[in-house]
């Protein structure tokens, strides 16, 4: 064991054995000064490269200097940088520039949650867009030109003033004339300062005919609206009605719509006993056995069978009748196109009388609103036979004229009704453009949200 530890300390140690006797310069293999050089964990291949461009430099300068150099050898002096501004710099380093390149610094955090930094961001690029250059100033004078100290009192404003959108393109019935209605209609021959008696009688039953319609529409659609109402005053009267509370209404309108249902109540509530009540509900509730499910069963059969035989009779029958459905069929059809005369002559009729009269259709509206006619003057006559300065002067100025006459060839549309719902669309209207206008900063917006 010992001989065998000797023989391979000396196989290890065998290369090194010449070097302790013989000279080191003369005994060092060619490859030690190589893989000494490896040795070295410092790149100096740089530093040796500027030591040897300051030395060219240096030779360059002194030449020129003593006038011994050639003038293109000062070309050496500059270098033309191909590999970027990288060379020289470790690896951390140009991964850290080009990781910083990828992935940005993020700005710091000011309160402002992603999605009013995307706002902002969007706004900033429309800003861009939009920019305009500005307007120099004319030559000439411009008469009707804003003056100044107007934009500059906009531009020193605090007050956020948002525009009013307007329409992005002109709309389709632009070049149509909507309403066939002249501008300016022809008085009845009866609203003359001395009108004939027939003329004024004609005048005065046209103007009741036309109140007396209105009336009939608005209870019409009244009565549409509020059916209970209107049949229990009809029933009872209207003195009554306004002394009815809510169950003593529901009480009422039950017995005019089921009075047999109301009776069998009423005589059923003093005969029937807890027992005979227990017993009915009993019997009721009572399960049908098997038997009486079979029944009932074969019973829908049959009455299925029955059912489906006088179908087959009723089509074997009307195999014959192909005539009479013809004619039947034939008869509808002139139905039908005598409909679509009638409708087709009622359209001329109302046409003509829009170009005439200047009767709007009461089916035309411009927006939510439609116009109505207001109601005929009638003069006084007998104030008018003493002369024309005691006749009353009415309330149609020339100003309101000429706004219905505007709004009755559907240039503007008509002003709606002052009622309860339309009160409360309007304060929900200006109620919403209030909140619009309301601007809250977004470094407090989240804060404001959180509470």
């Amino acid at each position: 064991l010992k001989q065998a530890v000797l023989s391979s300390t000396a196989v290890q140690h065998r290369p090194l054995a010449p070097l302790a006797d013989a000279h080191p310069r003369v005994a060092m293999p060619k490859h030690a000064k190589s893989k000494r050089k490896s040795w070295q964990k410092v790149n100096v291949d740089d530093i040796e490269e500027a030591r040897d461009d300051e030395q060219a430099i240096g030779k360059i300068k002194n030449k020129s200097l003593k006038g011994q150099g050639p003038v293109d050898e000062m070309e050496d002096l500059f270098t033309v940088d191909t590999k970027g501004s990288c060379e020289g710099l470790s690896g951390a380093s140009r991964r850290a520039i080009a990781r910083a390149k990828i992935f940005p610094p993020k700005a710091p955090n000011i309160g402002i949650s992603a999605i009013e930094g995307a706002k902002i961001a969007r706004a900033e690029a429309g800003m861009k867009f939009s920019r305009k250059r500005p307007k120099t100033a004319p030559d000439a004078f411009d008469l009707w030109a804003e003056p100044d100290t107007k934009a500059k009192r906009e531009s020193g404003s605090t007050v956020r003033t948002v525009p009013q959108k307007g329409p992005s393109k002109a709309p389709k019935t632009l070049a149509k004339k909507g309403s066939a209605v002249p501008a300016v209609l022809l008085a009845h021959e009866g609203q003359s300062m001395n009108p004939e008696s027939s003329a004024f009688e004609d005048l005065a039953c046209m103007a009741a005919a036309r109140e007396l319609e209105r009336e009939a529409e608005a209870e019409a659609l009244d009565r549409k609206l509020h059916p209970m109402s209107f049949e229990l005053k009809d029933a009872h009267g209207a003195d009554a009605f306004k002394g009815m509370d809510e169950e003593a209404k529901v009480k009422a309108y039950r017995e005019l719509s089921c009075p047999s249902a109301v009776a069998a109540e009423a005589a059923g509530a003093g005969s029937e006993t807890e027992e005979a009540a227990e017993e009915r509900r009993a019997k009721v509730q009572r399960t049908k056995s098997q038997a009486h499910r079979n029944r009932e069963q074969k019973r829908k059969n049959i009455d299925a069978k029955t059912e489906q035989l006088r179908q087959q009779k009723i089509l074997n029958k009307s195999v014959g009748e192909v005539g009479a459905i013809m004619k039947e069929l034939k008869e509808n059809e002139e139905w039908y196109e005598g409909r679509k005369a009638f409708k087709d002559q009622q359209r001329l009729k109302r046409k003509h009388l829009e170009e005439t009269e200047g009767v709007v259709p009461s089916t035309r509206r411009l927006g939510r609103t439609r116009f109505e006619e207001e109601a005929m003057l009638v003069p006084n006559a007998e104030a008018a036979s003493k002369g024309l300065r005691a006749m009353p002067l009415s309330g149609t100025t020339a100003i309101k004229e000429r706004l219905s006459s505007i709004v009755r060839r559907g240039l503007l549309p008509a002003m709606p009704a002052f009622t309860k719902e339309e009160v409360t669309r309007r304060k929900k209207q200006v109620g919403k453009l209030k909140r619009s206008r309301k601007f809250a900063s977004p470094l407090l917006r989240n804060s404001l949200l959180s509470r």
